[in-house]
C-alpha cells in the first residue's frame, strides 16, 4: 500500500486545564490559603472592586474560597493571578506523566515548597481521584499539625519576648543610672577643677605671704604674721583632704562606672540571644507532618456526623474536616427555641454526634445526652470547638464519649 498523505500524525490532544472555579470543590480552599499570600488576596478583592478594609484575613478568604463555586469578578482575578503566578512551574507539569508527578509532588511537598506543584494538580483534569485524594490527604493534615506546632510555638515565643521586655527594662534602667553617674562626674570634676584652682591661688598667697613674713621678721607684727600664715597652713591642710576625698569619690564613680558598662554589655548580649531563640522558634514553627491512608481519621466511610453549636463562621471549615475524610456533614447551631423535634429528627439520622460544651448552653448539652441516649446514638462532648478538636474526635481520640446504653 502506498503512503496516506492525508494520515493525521499529530501528538495526542492535552487534556484540558480547568479553571479556579472548575477545580475540585476540596482543592478550592487550600489554593487560596497555599498558594496566595495575605497580601495577594486583598489584591485580588481590589482589583475586583471589593474594598477589604475592617476586613479580617479569614473573612477575606472566606470571601475568596465562596467566590469560587462560578465564574464571577472574584473568581477571574483568582484564576488569573494563580496562573501568571505558577505559569512558569506549572507549564511543564501539565503534560507529565501522573506517577512521574506525583513523584515530583511528593518531593516538593516535603521539601516544604509545594505551592505551584499543588496548583498545577489542581488544575490537571486527568489526574485520578486516588491522586487527587492523595495530595489533598498530605495537605489537609498537614494544616491541623501546623496548629498544634504553631500554638506550642507561640506559647514559647511569648515566653521568651516577656524575658526580653524585662531585659530590656533592666537594659534601660542600667543606661538612666550610668547617664545620672556621668552627669555626677561632670559636677565632681567641676568642684575638682574649682579646688584645684582656690589652692593654686592659695599657693600664691602662702608665698606672698611668705616673702612678707621674711621682710618683717625684725618687726614686731611679725608674730601675727606668724600666727596668720598657721591659719592659711591649716585651711591649705584642710582644702588638700577635701582634694583627696573628691579624688577618692572620683576614683569610685569611675569603678562603678565601668561596671555598669560592663552589665550594659551583658545585657546586650543576652537580648540578641533571646531574639536569636525566638527567629529560630518562629522557623521550626512551619515544619510540616505528612497524613496517609492509615490515619485512623482518614476515611468516616459516609459516616452522618452531626455538629450540635461550635463557631458559625468556621461552619464550612467543620464541614471541611467531615467532608476531607469522606464524611457527610450535618450542622445544627444548638439553639432550641425553635423546638426539639427538628433537632431530634436530624440527630436520629445521624451515625455521629459532636457536641462542644463551651458553645453550647447547659441545658441543649443534656438534651444531646439525652437524646442520644434514647436513640442509641454515639454522642461526644468537646472541651473545645477548634479543627483540631473536631478532627480529633471524629478519629475517636478526642472528646468526652456518652454510651449508648
Amino acid at each position: 500500500m502506498g503512503l496516506n498523505l492525508f494520515e493525521n500524525h499529530s501528538t495526542p490532544q492535552r487534556p484540558p486545564t480547568l479553571r479556579f472555579w472548575e477545580i475540585d470543590p476540596f482543592f478550592k480552599c487550600p489554593a487560596v490559603g497555599i498558594c496566595l499570600t495575605f497580601s495577594e488576596q486583598k489584591q485580588v478583592l481590589k482589583k475586583a472592586g471589593i474594598s477589604s478594609k475592617r476586613k479580617s484575613s479569614f473573612e477575606i478568604h472566606e470571601i475568596l474560597v465562596g467566590s469560587s463555586e462560578t465564574e464571577n469578578r472574584v473568581s477571574r482575578q483568582v484564576d488569573r493571578l494563580l496562573n501568571r503566578k505558577f505559569n512558569g512551574e506549572t507549564a511543564s507539569l501539565k503534560d507529565m506523566n501522573e506517577k512521574v508527578f506525583m513523584g515530583h509532588w511528593a518531593s516538593c511537598f516535603y521539601a516544604g515548597n509545594f505551592a505551584g506543584a499543588f496548583w498545577a494538580a489542581a488544575i490537571r483534569s486527568d489526574l485520578s481521584g486516588k491522586s487527587r485524594g492523595e495530595i489533598f490527604g498530605a495537605v489537609h493534615m498537614s494544616m491541623h499539625g501546623n496548629v498544634e506546632e504553631s500554638a506550642r510555638f507561640k506559647q514559647q515565643l511569648m515566653f521568651h519576648r516577656e524575658e526580653a521586655t524585662k531585659m530590656a527594662v533592666k537594659s534601660r534602667d542600667a543606661s538612666r543610672a550610668r547617664k545620672t553617674l556621668q552627669k555626677e562626674n561632670v559636677k565632681l570634676q567641676k568642684s575638682i577643677d574649682v579646688l584645684r584652682t582656690r589652692l593654686a591661688g592659695s599657693e600664691k598667697e602662702t608665698a606672698r605671704l611668705a616673702r612678707a613674713l621674711s621682710e618683717l621678721k625684725s618687726v614686731r607684727a611679725t608674730l601675727d604674721l606668724e600666727g596668720e600664715n598657721e591659719c592659711l597652713t591649716a585651711d591649705l591642710e584642710h582644702l588638700s583632704e577635701k582634694m583627696e576625698q573628691r579624688d577618692t569619690l572620683l576614683a569610685d564613680l569611675e569603678a562603678q562606672n565601668r561596671r555598669l558598662s560592663g552589665a550594659l554589655a551583658e545585657q546586650r548580649e543576652a537580648g540578641a540571644s533571646l531574639q536569636g531563640e525566638a527567629e529560630r522558634l518562629i522557623k521550626e514553627a512551619f515544619r510540616i507532618n505528612r497524613c496517609d491512608e492509615t490515619c485512623p481519621s482518614y476515611d468516616l466511610c459516609q459516616r452522618r456526623v452531626l455538629m450540635v453549636g461550635g463557631l458559625t463562621k468556621m461552619k464550612s471549615l467543620y464541614r471541611q474536616v467531615i467532608e476531607g475524610s469522606n464524611g457527610i456533614f450535618e450542622y445544627h447551631d444548638g439553639y432550641m427555641q425553635k423546638g426539639a423535634k427538628d433537632f431530634e429528627s436530624r440527630l436520629k439520622r445521624a451515625d455521629m454526634v459532636l457536641c462542644p460544651v463551651t458553645c453550647n448552653s447547659h441545658a441543649a448539652c443534656a438534651l444531646v445526652k439525652s437524646l442520644g441516649k434514647k436513640h442509641k446514638k454515639p454522642v461526644r462532648l468537646l472541651a473545645s470547638s477548634s479543627l483540631s478538636a473536631i478532627a480529633q474526635a471524629v478519629s475517636g481520640k478526642g472528646g468526652v464519649y456518652v454510651s449508648d446504653n
